[in-house]
């Protein structure tokens, strides 16, 4: 969901982090006040989402680097205290837009792969038998909304 940071959909968009496996958080590098209200939503973050959800912040705007009010040091910085990654971005230039999407599905799939190799045997419910095989195989694998 794309909120744009305001203030009127905060409440909204705390019944969405439930299910949420990954977040973006992206403010603009042009504009300083987008920068600061980051750590309000990491906090709302930690308060309603999952303690496990992947989160990744992105500096948004980077072709716009004449006007640039926020410096990549400083997003960096940010990202390292919370432990989340961070990436530069473009949306009107396509800089590491693609990136920034394959490496929080990936960072999601490497989370998921691990708890189901971690999870219990026991826990498992008995071994699965295969009867009869499938004549059509999904091209899909995995979705992202």
């Amino acid at each position: 969901w794309d909120t744009a940071g305001q203030e009127r959909f905060r409440t909204i968009t705390t019944a969405y982090y439930r299910g949420a496996m990954g977040i973006m958080l992206v403010y603009d590098i042009t504009n300083e006040k987008s920068y600061d209200n980051i750590r309000n939503w990491i906090r709302n973050i930690e308060e309603n989402a999952s303690a496990d959800v992947e989160r990744m912040v992105l500096g948004n705007k980077c072709d716009m680097n004449d006007q640039r009010q926020v410096s990549k040091e400083r997003g960096e910085k940010l990202a390292i205290d919370y432990g989340i990654k961070f990436l530069e971005t473009s949306a009107k230039s396509s800089i590491n837009v693609e990136n920034a999407f394959l490496t929080l599905a990936r960072d999601i799939m490497v989370r998921l792969n691990k708890k189901m190799h971690d999870k219990d045997p026991a826990d498992a419910g008995g071994p699965v038998k295969i009867s009869e095989s499938r004549s059509k195989k999904s091209l899909f694998r995995c979705g992202l909304l």
